[in-house]
């Protein structure tokens, strides 16, 4: 994954589509600056799966902002190396009449099917571009999804059409991801972090050039009350992805109360408390992570207004 050339990948993907350019700046305002999140997802595809249909309700409720980046790497640990991995690059908008998607993705992960019909072969259409909008689940916990019939598709990275009826297979396969991504981004026993060099010489750009966000689970080492502002905290990145997985099975809450004036018959994830430092470096001490403060009801209207 690479923070930096993420915007490029992006960019490349509205030549020679009006449609595609044009709904940049209407459907994913100020989208260069959104908030990235870099997302490992190591499990198997039928354990994402089998979560999201244990969730029981609608994965995209509510996300952690109304636009942001996604880039998404999700690999089997079950599966020989040659297997493959699959790699998509996305920008997300929350809309209340369902989600918008402008996705590509670089790399597929084999099934029993594929593997044995191409091994170590590469798939000739890659990567497959896709705008999708009007997302929702068909059914809560269920794995198909729905969206407006108006998807824009591309193959060897040039957007045609019409769009083929099998197509909906690998837009409903992004989907599955980003809604274990999005399970994972709200639930209460997981935090978003912000991530940033630890490069006191260099220039305001190039810090902001590499800054993502990622997760961390409420059991990570750097949440505990004796830690010091800004020491190094060493951590398992293969521990945490565990605990990751098994915290997307929380159930978010829905306000009711009339006290909750923007946030009132929505549906929410309230975080754990976070007893650690605010801010830590990594054990080499060359990232600084710095935990997202939840946000306030009234902050909340105002990012959803701008937006």
């Amino acid at each position: 994954m690479n923070v930096v050339t993420f915007n490029d990948r992006i960019t490349e993907m509205t030549k020679g589509s009006w449609s595609a350019s044009g709904a940049m700046g209407q459907l994913f305002p100020k989208w260069e600056t959104s908030p990235l999140f870099m997302y490992d997802e190591p499990e198997s595809e039928a354990e994402t799966t089998a979560i999201v249909k244990a969730y029981g309700n609608d994965v995209f409720a509510a996300f952690p902002f109304p636009v942001f980046r996604l880039d998404v790497t999700v690999g089997d640990k079950t599966r020989p190396n040659d297997w493959g991995k699959y790699k998509a690059k996305a920008l997300v908008a929350s809309f209340p009449d369902g989600a918008c998607v402008l996705a590509r993705i670089d790399q597929l992960m084999h099934t029993d099917m594929t593997y044995r019909f191409y091994g170590k072969e590469k798939d000739t259409a890659l990567p497959l571009y896709m705008l999708v909008s009007g997302i929702r689940q068909s059914a809560p916990g269920s794995t198909d999804f729905e969206c407006r019939s108006n998807i824009l598709c591309g193959f060897k990275g040039k957007w045609q059409g019409p769009t083929p009826p099998f197509f909906r297979t690998y837009v409903n396969g992004f989907l599955k991801s980003l809604a274990a991504f999005n399970l994972s981004a709200m639930s209460p026993t997981n935090h978003i972090v912000e991530v940033t060099p630890n490069a006191p010489g260099r220039s305001v750009e190039w810090i902001k050039a590499r800054t993502h966000f990622t997760l961390i689970t409420h059991g990570h080492p750097a949440n505990r009350a004796g830690i010091a502002h800004g020491a190094r905290v060493k951590s398992d990145p293969d521990e945490e992805l565990v605990r990751m997985a098994h915290n997307r099975r929380a159930h978010p809450r829905t306000y009711r109360h009339k006290r909750y004036t923007y946030a009132r018959g929505k549906t929410r994830w309230v975080k754990a408390c976070w007893v650690g430092p605010k801010e830590w470096k990594d054990e080499g001490g060359r990232q600084i992570y710095k935990i997202l403060e939840p946000v306030e009801e009234g902050a909340e209207a105002a990012i959803v207004a701008a937006a």
